[in-house]
């Protein structure tokens, strides 16, 4: 039976930017051998009601074993909109 941890940070990109987030889970990790992801979910924001959706950009995935990092996971996001956006990054992991 696999095991799932769960973590969250919070995370904000600036109006009309283009920024690289990374992600990882920790010196716990056992990569290769589980499955970890990251969604984001926007803030709501009673001021901008008309928000247009984060772009993901590019996406890379890369092994980390010198500093018992593991799965790096790294995200370009765009924001088209003309205000900042604050979001939840949600890590999830399967082992």
């Amino acid at each position: 039976m696999a095991n799932i941890d769960y973590k969250r940070g919070t995370y904000s990109i600036p109006a009309h930017a283009t920024q690289q987030f990374t992600f990882w889970w920790g010196r716990d990790s056992k990569t290769p051998d589980e499955f970890f992801d990251v969604s984001i979910a926007p803030h709501f924001d009673k001021n901008h009601r008309a928000m247009e959706p984060l772009r993901q950009t590019a996406r890379t995935v890369v092994w980390d074993t010198t500093a018992g990092v593991g799965t790096v996971l790294t995200w370009t996001l765009q924001n088209p909109n003309n205000f900042p956006v604050t979001f939840e990054a949600n890590h999830v992991r399967i082992y």
